[in-house]
């Protein structure tokens, strides 16, 4: 039974900010795709990749309506940035501490699990980290199932100065030597912006669980590592949405056949695409158990069908407006004599 998280229900001054009606779908965003509407063992093979699942329209409609509320979302990521940079102390305390009290409340027995699960520096970094408002959008999903696409044609449309992009790869000689959650701490956005991780820190249990470089004790810790960052996350103010983009063996193939197809396309593909293909089916196994494991009300998961691409950006969309607009954020009120500047301006 999916459970949508509440908005927050903070008192603000200012000016109230832009209305989100027109939602596109014939349902609510925030438990459309959630993952746990799902019978367990979730199984990604009975969850539809083509399927237009609360939306009526054709491909057209979708790209029309997909291109009217880009507006929307930018001009909710550029509130989100204003509250930052000049609500009231008292105001920007109140939203981070609503944000906070999403997660549970941390214990004794988290404090020592994280003595074992995190090293000093991991810890340190997590303190370091400035206390505000932002959202992070993490993006996971097959080779060719429409990440790159995605943030080019939906996080494209805020504005890039309030936008931070971070893409993980295979991990560099230096970085294996360093905590696996020390390079995704270093690329985490800062408040007041919206970050996108195009492949994230579920990376570092998908690809030792498919290659076998780890037994089941230590990637069930990493599991449980993921569990506890994501809460001290949102206790530093970060609103998560996590995203499968799930895409079926088909639909995929025919992606990367069409890379090779043209020529400017190239290099996009990599050999070890070909490889990955053989694990598909394994890759889906050790997703369904990775999202079931790390879905919570306060870090949800959403399985998405992206074999239409429209469809799965229009969806995306959708869900970082409510996620935006839970916040129920205000335009600061101006702090001088509006009057007065009027006059001063047109007097120069």
């Amino acid at each position: 039974m999916t459970t949508p998280l509440q908005s927050l229900d903070v008192k603000l001054t200012g000016v109230p900010g832009p209305s989100v009606e027109g939602n596109p779908f014939d349902g609510d965003p925030r438990s459309l795709w959630r993952v746990n509407q799902y019978e367990s063992p979730l199984n990604l093979s009975e969850v539809p990749t083509r399927r237009r699942t609360g939306f009526d329209g054709r491909k057209k409609a979708g790209r029309k309506a997909l291109s009217r509320r880009a507006e929307l979302l930018a001009d909710l990521q550029e509130l989100l940035w204003a509250h930052v940079a000049a609500a009231p102390s008292a105001e920007r305390n109140a939203v981070l501490t609503a944000i906070a009290d999403r997660a549970p409340e941390r214990d004794h027995e988290e404090d020592a699990r994280r003595k074992k699960l995190f090293d000093s520096q991991v810890e340190e970094l997590l303190v370091e980290l400035e206390p505000g408002p932002r959202v992070l959008l993490v993006l996971q999903g097959m080779d060719a199932s429409g990440k790159g696409g995605m943030v080019k044609s939906v996080v494209g449309a805020m504005d890039p100065l309030g936008v931070d992009v971070a893409a993980f790869g295979k991990p560099t000689a230096r970085q294996l030597r360093q905590h696996y959650l020390q390079r995704v701490i270093q690329r985490l956005p800062t408040p007041g912006h919206v970050g996108v991780f195009d492949r994230s820190h579920y990376e570092d249990v998908l690809v030792p669980a498919v290659t076998g470089t780890h037994d089941e004790d230590q990637l069930a810790e990493r599991v449980e590592a993921l569990q506890f960052f994501e809460r001290e996350l949102v206790r530093r103010g970060f609103v998560i949405v996590k995203v499968m983009l799930h895409i079926s063996p088909q639909e995929q193939l025919d992606r990367l056949v069409s890379r090779l197809d043209r020529e400017h396309k190239h290099w996009k593909y990599d050999p070890s695409d070909a490889d990955a293909r053989d694990e598909f089916g394994t890759f889906q196994i050790v997703y369904a158990g990775l999202l079931e494991a790390t879905d919570a009300d306060h870090a949800p998961w959403h399985v998405i069908g992206a074999n239409r691409k429209w469809y799965s950006r229009l969806a995306v969309q959708e869900i970082l407006i409510a996620a935006l607009a839970d916040l129920n954020l205000r335009w600061p009120a101006a702090d001088y004599d509006i009057a007065e500047e009027r006059r001063r301006l047109l007097a120069s």
